[in-house]
């Protein structure tokens, strides 16, 4: 099968010559040049022949043109960016989020990565932007204190989410318009550790939405959301109109199994944990594999969860992506 064919297939829910795979890990300093980034990322992908490519996009594009000073310096030893300046400090700053256009700036320098990835990559392999969840944004603007602010000065913070949507789904659009599948909503508050079921339905959920219909509304035929972290609130957001749904199976709940128990039908864009490909772990990496696609069934597309932590063994990778490959219907 072709490779769009592929995924539009398992999205679909028919029967495939074998799952569609994609892998993602961050490009330290190159993923700041969004010419040199492009080219890596198509590089990455023909290395091993994916079928889909999830934008490998730093993870904090989206706070810079807001006034954030961000440090990417512990990416390339296995960790992740940071926040050293937020934008937000303080309640009143909510108000003072400005509509950025979305073509300049660090915005900008990511739809430029895009346009040029798509380009690159051609329209055979689709494309996913990495989009952040609007919450998710609030809470990087804030280094965490969004939250805080919402128990004390919901007005002010619920003006400055109205803010930040707008925002994003402009730049959900202008993604789409350079070549983009979909998107890849990056959901990083959806957890119990950070807002309980009816906080985030009122502070993420309404949000959330408003994004992935902007993308819907735009073309956007893969959209997949991504719930990161443990114990995630899982049922608030499996419903959501998306393509696929993407969360760390295997290392929060629920399981693949688990969840087309409860009656659930989205394809599922995930089942390999990035923590036995970062080990090299093959029997393990085999054991995801072999779990995830009889617990599925139609509808799974193998990746991992979240963005392959550094460092990165290409020979793990060309493993797994040979391993997926033998599974022939």
């Amino acid at each position: 099968m072709e490779k769009i064919d592929r995924v539009k297939a398992a999205l679909g829910g028919v029967a495939v010559d074998r799952p569609p795979y994609g892998f993602w890990t961050h490009l330290p300093g190159i993923d700041l040049d969004p010419m040199r980034l492009a080219e890596a990322t198509a590089v990455f992908c023909a290395r091993y022949d994916l079928d889909f490519v999830k934008a490998m996009s730093n993870g904090l594009y989206c706070v810079e043109d807001w006034g954030c000073i961000c440090d990417y310096s512990d990416i390339e030893r296995g960790g992740v960016a940071k926040v050293v300046r937020p934008a937000v400090s303080s309640g009143g700053d909510w108000d003072k989020l400005e509509h950025l256009d979305v073509t300049r700036g660090a915005f900008g320098r990511e739809l430029q990565h895009l346009e040029s990835l798509a380009r690159r990559i051609g329209t055979g392999i689709p494309v996913l932007a990495t989009v952040f969840s609007p919450l998710t944004i609030a809470g990087k603007l804030s280094n965490g204190l969004a939250r805080a602010h919402l128990a004390r000065e919901p007005d002010a913070v619920i003006h400055g989410l109205d803010v930040i949507t707008d925002v994003t789904c402009a730049f959900a659009r202008e993604a789409l318009d350079r070549g983009c599948a979909g998107i890849f909503l990056a959901v990083q508050e959806a957890t119990r550790s950070a807002y309980d079921d009816a906080g985030y339905r009122r502070f993420g959920e309404p949000y959330d939405r408003r994004v992935l219909m902007a993308a819907q509304a735009t073309g956007g035929w893969f959209n997949v959301v991504h719930m990161h972290g443990d114990d995630i609130l899982f049922d608030v957001i499996k419903d959501y109109d998306v393509a696929a749904l993407n969360w760390h199976i295997g290392e929060t709940p629920p399981s693949i199994a688990q969840y087309r128990a409860a009656g659930g039908t989205r394809p599922i864009v995930g089942g390999l944990q990035r923590g036995h490909i970062t080990r090299g772990d093959r029997n393990a990496i085999a054991a995801d594999i072999d779990l995830a696609v009889a617990q599925s069934g139609p509808g799974l597309l193998l990746a991992p969860a979240c963005v392959i932590r550094h460092p990165v063994d290409p020979q793990t990778l060309l493993w797994t992506a040979d391993r997926i490959k033998s599974l022939r219907a």
